[in-house]
Parts: C-alpha cells; structure tokens; sequence
C-alpha cells in the first residue's frame, strides 16, 4: 500500500476540524457549569482558541480535498461531477463552512458581549434568559457541526471510489 501525502495531510486537517469541535463543546461544557460572571469570560478566551484552529483546517481540508479529487480521477475533472457521494460530501463540507464561519461567531460574539453587559451591570433586565437563549443555539450549533463531520466522515469510508491517497 503507497500512502501520498496529500492523503497524510487530509487526514490531519480531519483531526484538526474535530478537535477544533470537540475541545470548543467540552469547554461550551464547562462555560455552562460556570456560576460566576467573571469567569465565564475568562473561559470565553479559552474557547476563542479553539476556534481560530478552524479555519486553517478548512484551509488544509479545502486544498487537499481538490488535490484528492483532481488525483482520484487522473486529472480529469470532467467526471468528479457523475459520483454522487462526492457530490454529497462537498455540499455538506460547504454547509459545515459556512455555518462554522457565519453563525458560530455570531452566537460567541452575541453571548460575549452579553455577559460583559452583565458584568458591568449595563443589561437589560431580560438578559439571563438571552444568555440561556444563546447557550442553547450555541451547543445546538456544536451538534449540527459535530453531525456534518460524522456524516461527510462516513462519506469517506463507504463512497464509491477508492480514495487516492491509498494506492
């Protein structure tokens, strides 16, 4: 078995979408539990952390992605289109973008500012309801980002064609 190493490289930028999705939900988590105000921004940063990884690993998915395709059909591009599962895993991987660059920092952005308002005690008087609101749509987000790779994952392994990574 020959491994390229663009394949190696897709592979990592997976691991690196995951765990951008995985360690932003466990600390989503623990930004839930937390009681205080003033912690709950510190644990913000934290989260912020995890999500500047994902767009160098949308980048790194991207580019190697169309390296994948251009190398599983020999260069010639004009075939991709008649495989549907490919077709499938490239519109969810859109959907995961865009939804992962759009909304995600929206909702962080919108929660964030809450909490500083609630801190310096300019909130309205119904903001601890939006701040639940916005938890809520928040860890629903990390679920249907989490959904999208599992499915775009299985994608992978049961598709039609041999990946061209492995030869």
């Amino acid at each position: 078995m020959k491994v390229s190493l663009n394949f190696i490289i897709h592979l990592i930028g997976f691991g690196l979408i995951f765990t951008a999705l995985l360690g932003g939900w466990i600390v989503e988590r623990r930004f839930r539990e937390e009681k205080n105000w003033d912690q709950k921004l510190s644990i913000g940063k934290i989260s912020r952390r995890f999500g500047l990884l994902s767009p160098l690993a949308s980048a790194v998915m991207l580019i190697t992605g169309i390296i994948n395709i251009f190398n599983l059909y020999d260069g010639n591009v004009s075939l991709w289109y008649t495989e549907g599962w490919l077709i499938a895993k490239i519109i969810l991987f859109a959907f995961l973008l865009v939804n992962g660059s759009v909304f995600g920092p929206i909702l962080v952005r919108r929660r964030k500012k809450l909490i500083q308002e609630i801190v310096e005690k300019t909130a309205h008087e119904d903001a601890e309801n939006t701040y639940t609101i916005l938890s809520k749509s928040i860890s629903t987000f990390y679920l249907v980002q989490m959904l999208l790779l599992i499915i775009i994952l299985c994608l992978s392994v049961a598709g039609g064609g041999k990946h061209p990574g492995i030869i």
